[in-house]
């Protein structure tokens, strides 16, 4: 069970986290020229959900209007690192009379990297952070981050028509002991919460994750390391026994060329679950691990990602078996014109209670984007997203969509 305050101490985390970027970051790359700029911006876009309510039977379709203004901050070091932070707000307004009651808000905040930032020749900060603040459980499932190397990947079950918060944030260090030799850590908290009137016999369930890692790796070669990961976990939750999770893995990492890397870890998890009046303690274990593919040139990128684990995070209030592929594209292939594409599947299952959750979730949304101008920019969205479920909990849904939008901003260089 969870105790008072987890929401201060995650809004804490949040607001300690953007003071380290704040402070430190800065003032270490002031001294090595980093450029720092920012951009606010506006977007409108015409859509078209063809369930707005996300429900499993009796479907609404819609066309509508939705309004998004943003503000971003980006820091770029010399070595052409990118830290981002942005902020923004969404307001969707439904034209049909049957959808008016689905029209909702959401709240967004990120901070991501595209890789480590250097502080020192020997230190490295690696950052991550999301907060999503929605009423439409799609667009959750849209903005969550898919294939962050930081933080677990998020369950990307559609909820229904509920309203939902979702925070995570991580910071993590890289050491070079020696010209060989690296040694990692990061930590992570995290929470999901319900707080609708809504979700009454749904099984959904307010949690709070919290955990850290390590790893020490071995430079093989110039193209090559190996080394050793291990990772615990504890999730609470309000209406359920609490849960621990210890991982241990052998990690790999090669450069196959300059352009195409593969990281993996592979190991195994064990996860115990905490004794309840009336219910024993229980264990399991498994076999765990995760990989990145990544191929990346000046005007493409192209990543693989997986994972397989024990997770807390199903949001109806106990541990699931969960695994996660995708794949994310994005190309500049001229200099006003580019696309992207991402494609995700996931599984989760009940660990210690038979058929109450066995969720299947496919998501696939791809763009067209032509620039023709420094400050605005047209493109042309579509998505998808099938839930199947087997269990006593969740539901077999789809929601597909299609977005036209106009975007207005411009970067200002601040420093």
């Amino acid at each position: 069970m969870k105790t008072p305050g987890y929401r201060n101490r995650a809004t804490g985390l949040l607001i300690l986290l953007a003071s380290v970027f704040a402070s430190n970051l800065p003032m270490n790359a002031h001294a090595a020229n980093f450029r720092l700029d920012t951009t606010p911006s506006l977007r409108m876009e015409e859509i078209w959900y063809s369930n707005v309510y996300n429900t499993s039977t009796d479907e609404v379709s819609s066309l509508g209007t939705r309004v998004t203004p943003t503000l971003a901050l980006k820091f770029t070091s010399p070595d052409n690192v990118m830290l981002q932070l942005s902020g923004s707000y969404e307001k969707i307004w439904y034209n049909s009379s049957d959808a008016k009651d689905a029209e909702s808000n959401t709240w967004y905040f990120r901070v991501d990297s595209s890789g480590g930032w250097r502080l020192t020749p020997t230190v490295s900060i690696l950052p991550s952070v999301y907060y999503v603040n929605t009423t439409d459980s799609y667009r959750r499932t849209e903005l969550l981050p898919s294939g962050d190397p930081l933080i677990p990947p998020a369950s990307i079950t559609n909820y229904g028509n509920t309203k939902s918060q979702d925070f995570g944030g991580a910071l993590g260090f890289d050491f070079l002991v020696s010209p060989k030799v690296g040694i990692g850590v990061a930590g992570e908290y995290g929470y999901r919460r319900f707080p609708g009137d809504n979700v009454a016999g749904t099984g959904l369930t307010n949690s709070t994750r919290v955990g850290g890692r390590g790893s020490v790796s071995y430079i093989l070669s110039p193209l090559s390391k190996l080394g050793l990961a291990v990772a615990a976990e504890h999730q609470t939750y309000d209406n359920g026994p609490n849960t621990d999770t210890y991982s241990a893995g052998i990690l790999y990492g090669y450069q196959f060329s300059p352009v195409l890397r593969l990281d993996t870890t592979l190991g195994g998890s064990h996860i115990r679950q905490e004794s309840t009046p009336g219910t024993p303690e229980s264990s399991k274990w498994s076999p765990s691990g995760r990989f990145y593919l990544t191929y990346t040139t000046a005007t493409f990128k192209a990543t693989g990602f997986g994972d397989a684990g024990y997770s807390g995070g199903s949001g109806f209030g106990e541990a699931t078996r969960q695994i996660t592929a995708g794949l994310v594209l994005a190309d500049q292939f001229t200099r006003e014109w580019s696309w992207n594409l991402l494609g995700s599947y996931q599984v989760s299952k009940s660990v210690f209670i038979s058929d109450s959750v066995n969720i299947r979730t496919k998501y696939a949304k791809g763009g067209l984007r032509y620039r023709p101008w420094e400050w605005g920019s047209l493109d042309l969205t579509g998505s998808l997203s099938r839930q199947t479920s087997d269990g006593l909990f969740g539901s077999n849904l789809d929601n597909y969509s299609a977005i036209l939008g106009f975007t207005i901003g411009k970067p200002y260089n601040l420093y």
